[in-house]
């Protein structure tokens, strides 16, 4: 992609979702959420059965996730559809391990940037009540140790945020990550 992507990580409850949608409307990037394409495809089954939704909907009612890499295709649709005054996407939620990173890599190429939320192990029960819909996540003890990887990885790109913060300090500490990041590198132009 000729666009930044940013990766978009973190346990359960650590505002990936919040903080993705305040990068967007920022810097007029595109949120893909890859749970929510997912949750549209199965959907999609009410008004009309399409081949994805049925095996999505399979996977789901034999009590499993879908796997990333089932979900790249939706990803790369929501950004074919999406190219009109292009900013570049913000990836919510993915990837949180080193299998899902070379999924996403392969798909998409090196992302320009990783934004990491860390949450204490004892926010924990704060997130737990969470529903994540049709794709299974760890939890947040189990992100920390899968994500470790993937940090360690793309140590070189990664911006680690404390989000045991208010949603306003965290955003805070992104912008001024991805504006040191972006005057840094100068080959990348964001939308202000």
């Amino acid at each position: 992609m000729d666009v930044p992507i940013i990766w978009m990580i973190g346990g359960p409850g650590s505002g990936k979702g919040t903080q993705s949608s305040k990068i967007a409307k920022k810097y007029g990037f595109t949120h893909i959420d890859p749970v929510a394409l997912v949750g549209k495809e199965v959907d999609s089954l009410i008004v009309g059965q399409t081949a994805v939704g049925q095996k999505f909907e399979k996977l789901l009612t034999d009590g499993n996730s879908v796997p990333l890499s089932e979900i790249v295709p939706l990803i790369k649709h929501e950004m074919n559809s999406n190219r009109d005054g292009l900013k570049g996407f913000v990836i919510d939620g993915y990837p949180v391990d080193m299998e899902e990173a070379k999924v996403l890599e392969d798909g998409f190429g090196l992302p320009s940037m990783i934004i990491a939320l860390e949450l204490e192990e004892q926010m924990e029960s704060r997130s737990s009540f969470i529903s994540y819909g049709p794709a299974a996540r760890p939890s947040l003890t189990s992100y920390i140790d899968t994500s470790k990887d993937v940090m360690d990885n793309y140590a070189e790109i990664t911006l680690k945020i404390d989000a045991n913060q208010t949603p306003e300090s965290v955003f805070e500490e992104i912008q001024m990550g991805i504006d040191a990041w972006v005057n840094s590198n100068g080959q990348i132009v964001f939308a202000q």
